[in-house]
């Protein structure tokens, strides 16, 4: 775990150096999320400290609780300066813009797709987690499994309904920017597929000297809304995995 994030309430600063700002006070979901995964933590370091036959299984669980954390501080790091830097830039085409606000558009971009790739990771390793803990065979389903693909197992299952109902609700509440952040997602790592290609044809390939770019704002938006998705993911999930060991 960072030296600069703590598990429960911690501050982190960081990138917010950049814009001579005070450390991070974590609050909302967010705080939910890491005092949770803290929680658990904390009480897998006591049973690992029996030094019982299950030490091992308890301290990879630890480790990915941790990695976890991790994760999720710097998914929140990422959209932090993508906001940041999105308020420098006021035109709707690169080649008006100024040289510095032009910097600042490609400093946004890069952390917005940073938040966007880092935001499925923590969806996916989470899936992996589950899949283990709960001994749910999602890869009997599919090879490469994401996180969506272990929810609908434990549904087929009718595994764990105490958590699973919970976590459908949250998926569901969620739908449509996560359905958006998706398909940004698997456009930036696959480029373009035959479903995408449609989307091409309206772009108006004759003013190719033009560039336009996305409506800045709704996409972070989409993006802050699925960072609390996630959030409230991990705070749900990580308080029943705990009351669940503790009893």
């Amino acid at each position: 775990m960072s030296d600069n994030f703590h598990s429960e309430g911690g501050e982190t600063r960081l990138f917010r150096a950049w814009f001579d700002e005070p450390k991070r006070t974590d609050a909302g979901p967010l705080l939910d999320a890491v005092t949770a995964i803290g929680r658990y933590r904390k009480l897998l370091t006591g049973l690992i400290e029996r030094q019982t036959p299950e030490c091992g299984r308890y301290t990879r669980y630890e480790l990915w609780a941790r990695g976890l954390t991790n994760a999720l501080d710097e998914l929140e790091q990422s959209v932090y300066c993508a906001a940041r830097f999105r308020e420098s830039v006021t035109r709707g085409q690169e080649e008006k813009m100024t040289p510095e606000e032009r910097d600042d558009y490609r400093r946004h971009v890069y952390f917005y797709k940073n938040g966007l790739i880092r935001l499925f990771s923590i969806l996916d390793k989470l899936g992996y987690f589950l899949n283990d803990l709960l001994k749910l065979k999602s890869e009997r389903v599919k090879n490469k499994f994401s996180y969506f693909t272990v929810l609908r197992q434990m549904q087929h299952l009718h595994a764990e309904p105490g958590l699973c109902e919970p976590l459908q609700s949250i998926k569901n509440a969620y739908r449509e920017p996560l359905a958006r952040l998706r398909e940004k997602r698997n456009m930036e790592i696959h480029l373009v597929n035959t479903e995408m290609l449609d989307d091409l044809l309206h772009i108006d390939l004759c003013r190719a000297d033009r560039t336009y770019i996305e409506d800045l704002s709704a996409n972070m938006d989409d993006l802050r809304q699925g960072m609390d998705m996630v959030c409230r993911t991990l705070a749900t999930v990580f308080d029943y995995v705990h009351d669940r060991k503790k009893t």
